[in-house]
């Protein structure tokens, strides 16, 4: 048996540290470990070249923090940035080689962007893989990377990912029977694990981890990705899941149109609300603001003049909707929409109001300090009354009517409302119901810092009758989508509630926040079964430009053209064209030209389903592909026809952008006293051939 595995292991050890500071990538150990080390790995038999990728590094110019040489599944993942492999990786200090099952973790922290999540995450992915597959004799226990001094997170990383290990050290290697048993034995639990993932899939692993809904997960999300990729689309799944408190897996695999129905029920009783950022999006529209409204009250003489009122924005909107409770009592109705206002009444009318059930007020029925009272208050509202004390409250009704109406036979405090009183003939402080803030003023005030349970709550403590209410809370969950949350400005949207979306900082939690809005002056803090639900185009926008405070407070999921949909649903043939491998094909070409957050989402080609020819195929293309291409690259289109494979065409009739030779003197005068400078012009007239589009053979030749 030829020592192929133990001339690797010896020799990775022994000379890194003599070759490190020179030029590795033009050295003996360089070469050997990137391209000798693959073909010896092969060469034991145990893996094969159609399945299995071997790549190593030892550097590339400088010299790594922790050289590595992986074996990648193809199905898998072909990098160490991403996806789980098995890896050597080498502790240059105690001369030791250690054989791991390990996961990367550059794509991983571009979701979570930042080390200490990262590294909180890769461990919970290495216990939870390590509860399911059996560990072979492998320690489960964390390696230590010794390096020289380095800055890099590297060795953190690849400690925190390592899943099971063994170490070889340079004082005791194994014979070559052994290393080439070890390899074997690591390789059958990558099998095993891929085995795995293909039937619980990377999201399912999450929830199966967290919790086992999504109502479990984090509390913000965004989904992102290219165009096309079915963001928007998926945040009906996303939505419903979160409602229904189901795994996402559960509610993708069923029939979208059902899904879509049960979406829009939950949007119409207020479960679910959508809003799409914009650059013009501000604070006003989302929290609150000042809005004008037009006066046109014909008895006033103030009738047509312009008065400004604060207006709660769709976010804030959407929030008090979600705090709103049902009271049931056989006596009396609340309405779950109900205002709460503060009424003062004057203490020589106080007991006649209790004892008729009604509501006076020193104002005449036309009066402007009557305008509230008499306009605005409506059956269901709850009314607390005082004698002006503005701590101390009296009683507490509900108004049954919303009509207001002049008191006959009366000289003074004639304008009344009908209530019901649930507490009357009490004298109690109850600025901490208000948020520790004191009554108005006014005759007539709304309380928008006062919640009807904790007010309830009050009055049954104090009227023993009103111990059959029963106040049911609402437990529900609510989702609030922002579409293309990316292109607003999130400092000017959100303002000083950035703060209070985090998990930890909602309502109820311990270390709940709460803020005075700038405009009401109101108390106001986030629910803690509110939802946000985001989408990103990262072609308008990289994650890594985003607001930090945003990123650190959301959890990404990332959404990339999968062209599995297409095959799933019919939509990945016309004639004998594989659109599907078409589409791989072009966004692999994007990926190397450009980045793969500027790929093409397969949801461009999803109307093939309903009608795969070639003209459903030109529009997609003329209408949507070329112009994005032409977007991405700022219309050079040497690069356009790189990605579509125009530049190896023979036929010139199955390019999709024609170029012709221009004779640029031919077309600029030359003056030969002041000749025009002309060498710097380009040379090539470029256009886009429309017949092409109608040409099968032009698609597959981008293949």
């Amino acid at each position: 048996m030829e020592n192929v595995l133990r001339e690797f292991v010896e020799k990775f050890i022994n000379e890194y540290s003599k070759e490190k500071n020179k030029s590795l990538s033009n050295k003996d150990l360089g070469d050997f470990i990137r391209k000798e080390v693959p073909e010896k790995i092969f060469k034991t038999g145990i893996i094969k070249k159609e399945e299995y990728i071997v790549k190593g590094s030892v550097g590339q110019g400088n010299s790594a923090a922790v050289p590595w040489v992986a074996i990648y599944d193809r199905k898998i993942t072909t990098s160490v940035q991403k996806g789980e492999y098995i890896v050597y990786l080498l502790s240059e200090k105690d001369k030791t080689l250690y054989l791991t099952f390990n996961q990367g973790c550059t794509e991983l922290k571009k979701q979570y962007h930042n080390k200490t999540e990262t590294i909180k995450k890769l461990k919970e992915n290495s216990s939870f893989i390590q509860e399911k597959i059996e560990s072979r004799g492998f320690s489960k226990e964390n390696i230590k990377l010794l390096c020289q001094k380095t800055t890099s997170e590297i060795p953190e990383m690849y400690e925190a990912g390592c899943i099971f290990s063994k170490a070889y050290n340079i004082q005791n290697l194994p014979e070559e029977f052994e290393l080439r048993e070890d390899l074997k034995n690591m390789i059958d639990i990558y099998k095993e694990f891929v085995s795995l993932k293909n039937s619980i899939s990377k999201n399912k692993l999450d929830n199966e981890r967290g919790g086992k809904n999504m109502k479990n997960s984090s509390l913000n999300t965004i989904l992102y990705g290219p165009p096309g990729t079915g963001k928007t689309y998926n945040t009906v799944n996303y939505a419903v899941a979160i409602c229904e408190s189901k795994n996402i897996e559960d509610v993708q695999s069923e029939e979208y149109e059902k899904v879509l129905h049960r979406y829009n029920e939950l949007k119409k009783e207020g479960r679910i609300a959508f809003t799409t950022f914009h650059q013009s999006y501000g604070y006003e529209e989302f929290i609150e603001g000042i809005s004008p409204i037009i006066v046109e009250d014909n008895n006033d003489d103030s009738s047509g003049n312009i008065e400004y009122k604060i207006k709660s924005g769709i976010f804030k909107s959407f929030c008090e909707e979600t705090e709103k409770i049902t009271i049931k009592n056989d006596k009396f109705f609340i309405d779950k929409d109900a205002t709460i206002w503060k009424v003062t009444v004057g203490s020589k009318v106080q007991n006649d109001c209790f004892v008729n059930n009604y509501i006076r007020i020193g104002f005449g029925i036309h009066d402007k300090g009557a305008k509230e009272f008499v306009n605005q208050i409506n059956e269901g509202d709850i009314i607390i009354t005082t004698d002006g004390n503005r701590k101390n409250i009296r009683g507490i009704a509900i108004a049954t009517s919303d009509e207001a109406y002049k008191l006959e036979n009366t000289e003074s405090d004639s304008t009344t409302r009908d209530v019901i009183w649930l507490v009357r003939d009490i004298n109690d402080d109850v600025t901490i119901l208000n948020g520790n803030k004191w009554l108005q003023r006014k005759t007539v005030s709304r309380l928008p810092n006062m919640n009807i349970k904790d007010l309830m709550e009050f009055a049954i403590k104090k009227n023993v009758e009103l111990k059959e209410t029963h106040i049911e809370k609402n437990n529900g969950s609510y989702v609030f989508i922002i579409d293309e949350i990316n292109r607003g400005n999130i400092s000017k949207i959100f303002g000083e509630l950035i703060t209070l979306i985090e998990n930890t900082k909602r309502k109820g939690m311990i270390e709940e926040m709460s803020t005075i809005l700038p405009y009401s002056g109101n108390l106001f803090s986030v629910p803690s079964n509110v939802y946000i639900l985001g989408t990103m185009n990262t072609a308008d926008r990289s994650i890594a430009l985003m607001d930090t405070a945003l990123r650190r407070r959301f959890q990404f999921v990332e959404m990339i053209p999968d062209t599995k949909v297409l095959r799933d649903i019919g939509a990945d043939k016309v004639d004998d064209l594989d659109v599907a491998a078409m589409l791989e094909k072009i966004n692999e070409r994007i990926t190397f030209l450009y980045d793969r957050e500027h790929t093409i989402g397969h949801a461009f080609f999803t109307k093939l389903k309903d009608d795969p020819t070639i003209e459903t195929l030109a529009s997609i293309f003329e209408k949507s592909i070329i112009p994005l291409l032409q977007e991405y690259f700022y219309e050079d289109y040497q690069k356009i026809q790189l990605v579509l494979g125009d530049n190896g065409k023979v036929d010139a009739s199955t390019k999709f952008i024609k170029d012709e030779e221009v004779k640029v003197k031919n077309i600029f005068k030359e003056n030969k006293e002041n000749a025009v400078d002309v060498v710097d012009l380009p040379e090539k007239k470029y256009t886009i051939n429309k017949e092409a589009f109608l040409n099968i053979e032009s698609y597959k030749q981008i293949l």
